[in-house]
């Protein structure tokens, strides 16, 4: 009788000891998902603030913007709720909410931002292809329809476009001061030709009647230094150097996986 109760209580000793390392097993992996989720969003809430502050004002749509903060205000809220014990969380969730609230009243955007240097038209570059990736998970995950997805993919588009024309624009100029006038042609010929592949020509006529008058001025000065060495008009080395400057912006396009999925559309 007395192995019987040994045995007993031999098995129930190990049936303790199993649920007690199954529940410190258990309590340590939630620890450590915890932890692993805690540095996925402070790494995600990150992301996020530096995209928002790379943009230069009045550079996106309100619908845009208003978006970036949602997905900020979504973060710092999840994270106030991991880690409750770190209260910037709490206060950082609560200063975007406010922010949106006054994006949200803000006005439509009414003046384009024309942009003036070569770093930051590729750093800008950059955010909006990781804005879009962003826009396309949050779209799989359900977190924004396909319409909505559909309109905020178009808003891109456009400030894709705004940033090939700018960086045209800005080559263009560059080429001017280097006194190449037919490279400048050139990079103003690809941001026409960016206009009119993407159908802005409707809402750029102030900059399509820029790069028209510094056309038309280049190529009378080239026509006149033609006329004095008596050489004919055909493709140039500047030319060429130009081409190989495209390369990035279809490299670019190329990488923008977002932009090539039409399902949603």
């Amino acid at each position: 009788m007395a192995q019987v109760y040994i045995i007993a209580g031999i098995i129930i000793t190990i049936s303790v000891l199993i649920c007690v390392i199954y529940i410190r097993q258990t309590i340590i992996k939630r620890a450590k998902e915890k932890a692993r989720l805690h540095r996925a969003l402070d790494k995600r809430a990150k992301d996020l603030v530096q995209m928002l502050n790379a943009f230069p004002p009045n550079f996106l749509p309100r619908d845009l913007l208003v978006f970036i903060h949602r997905c900020i205000v979504d973060v710092f809220e999840q994270l106030s709720k991991v880690a409750p014990d770190e209260p910037e969380y709490l206060e950082h969730f609560k200063a975007y909410t406010g922010h949106m609230e006054t994006v949200i009243r803000m006005p439509a955007k009414a003046t384009e931002v024309v942009l003036q240097s070569s770093t930051q038209i590729n750093e800008i570059r950059q955010y909006l292809n990781y804005l879009g990736q962003f826009l396309q998970k949050w779209m799989e995950r359900g977190n924004i329809s396909a319409k909505q997805y559909s309109l905020y993919k178009e808003l891109l588009k456009r400030l894709i476009t705004q940033l090939m024309v700018d960086n045209y624009t800005l080559s263009a100029k560059q080429a001017v001061q280097l006194e190449k006038p037919k490279l400048a042609i050139h990079y103003y010929m690809l941001a026409k030709s960016v206009l009119t592949k993407e159908g802005a020509l409707a809402s750029k006529k102030e900059r399509l009647l820029f790069i028209n008058q510094e056309l038309q001025h280049l190529e009378q000065k080239v026509r006149e230094e033609e006329l004095r060495n008596g050489v004919t008009t055909v493709t140039s080395p500047e030319e060429n150097e130009g081409n190989e400057a495209t390369k990035q912006w279809q490299k670019f396009e190329e990488n923008a996986e977002w932009k090539k999925k039409n399902i949603y559309d």
